[in-house]
């Protein structure tokens, strides 16, 4: 059997490489950058949202093939599941990647700017602004002379997180439709939204693939020499500091509630030893990123409140027990020290779960040959963060197995100076299809 490498140079490279660059461009030409909603339960979507999934929906619809199943959610996710072409029982695999770009840095009016033949130096994106292999954001470029390098123009990001994923994803879609040589079992594909809010869990329908897939990789990767296999369990949980105004001279006969000196006790309390700050390798954290006062109906301040919110990152779970212990110890110790001051706490919410927990142990091998058969050496790494398969590993454990995330050719986002490489989004197409070949010669155990 041929390898996708071997199959895609009978087509050509370079058909191939346009036909992305194009795909690519359309995309970040839609503006679908998610909200940030502080409400844990809602699930905002703009019309630039729904814009770039309809878009991609008609796109892949148009692709055609025998009994392929293209559906497009009322939450504007995209599924699609191409039946196996092969007679053998082999495992399904799930890809993933998501349409939504971050809040986090200007994403209205992109315009891309295409660097042909990159010359190894320094880029002038635009409005003043530089990349370079000198600079931290374009260390990567150094391996990329000769290539197209797609940036934003200096004023926006570029959409790179995850419409690169996206272009992979589709265009293995295509190839997989048009392409009877490439032989595969079960493959189905997930296109979200509101990842980059965190969100991109909360939507998925499992009863639109009506299976457990046996293996899940989220392709939305900015590291291309590695993958993971394990990342961050992550728990969120907000503390809650009622205070009672009252003159401070007459404080312990008014019942005075500080909420102020409350809540900063309470943050005070954790060791500093589990700050981020003191955080490396796989060890976790313990990390308050915000507290401020809540809003009345009427969006003021309440100024006798405080909401502080708490992030917990551990990739072991005995540390993330010693960690909630830490917070159960300052709040106890923060009620007696504060009678007046009333001090509640929500149940601690679980964000994303390690994906090591439940993930095949033959996915590792199978990436690892995959990515050698694409030119690429690839290496597993414990992730200090978690993606969309994390997120659905913790919402639904009986769904969805974990999933390992692969490099997507996304570079330096959440920041104007985003960019991706043409060429490498095309070795990816040929690495996912090589991970599709590698399952049709498995059997399902």
């Amino acid at each position: 059997m041929k390898t996708s490498s071997e199959i895609t140079s009978t087509h050509g490279i370079d058909t191939r490489n346009k036909k992305i660059e194009k795909r690519f461009l359309s995309y970040v030409s839609i503006e679908s950058q998610s909200i940030d909603d502080p409400d844990p339960e809602s699930f905002p979507m703009t019309d630039g949202q729904k814009q770039i999934a309809n878009h991609i929906y008609n796109e892949i619809k148009s692709f055609g093939g025998k009994n392929v199943k293209v559906t497009l959610s009322e939450d504007y996710y995209i599924y699609v599941d191409i039946p196996a072409n092969i007679k053998d029982n082999v495992p399904s695999v799930l890809f993933m990647a998501h349409m939504d770009v971050t809040p986090e840095a200007p994403g209205k009016g992109i315009k891309p700017q295409v660097h042909r033949n990159y010359d190894g130096g320094t880029i002038n994106i635009g409005n003043g602004v530089t990349l370079s292999p000198d600079m931290p954001q374009g260390t990567h470029l150094k391996f990329l002379k000769g290539k197209t390098i797609i940036t934003s123009d200096g004023s926006t990001l570029l959409g790179a997180d995850d419409k690169t994923g996206c272009t992979v994803l589709v265009t293995m879609i295509e190839e997989l439709v048009n392409n009877p040589k490439l032989k595969h079992g079960r493959v189905m594909v997930m296109l979200s939204q509101n990842e980059d809010v965190g969100k991109a869990a909360y939507r998925y329908d499992p009863q639109v693939f009506g299976t457990r897939p046996d293996i899940v990789i989220d392709v939305d990767g900015d590291a291309p020499r590695a993958y993971s296999v394990a990342n961050f369990t992550a728990i969120g949980q907000t503390f809650r500091f009622k205070g009672n105004m009252a003159h401070p001279s007459h404080g312990f006969e008014n019942k005075y509630g500080d909420a102020l000196t409350a809540s900063s006790y309470f943050i005070g309390s954790i060791p500093t030893s589990v700050h981020p700050s003191a955080s490396t390798g796989t060890k976790g954290y313990i990390h308050c990123y915000s507290c401020e006062h809540p809003k009345d109906s009427m969006g003021k301040d309440i100024r006798d409140e405080y909401i502080a919110k708490i992030r917990l990152r551990y990739f072991d779970k005995h540390e993330g027990d010693t960690l909630l212990q830490h917070l159960d110890s300052a709040f106890t110790k923060t009620c007696r020290a504060f009678p007046f001051v009333e001090v509640t706490r929500s149940e601690p919410a679980l964000q994303y779960e390690n994906i090591a927990y439940s993930m095949p142990e033959y996915v590792p091998s199978l990436i690892t040959k995959a990515a050698a058969k694409a030119s690429m050496t690839l290496t597993p790494r414990h992730e200090r963060g978690g993606t969309t398969s994390a997120m659905l590993s913790a919402r639904m454990p009986d769904m969805i197995p974990g999933g390992p995330c692969i490099y997507s050719g996304q570079q330096s986002e959440h920041s104007i100076y985003e960019w991706c490489c043409v060429e490498e989004m095309s070795q990816m197409v040929s690495m996912v299809e090589n991970i599709i070949t590698d399952i049709a010669k498995m059997k399902n155990k």
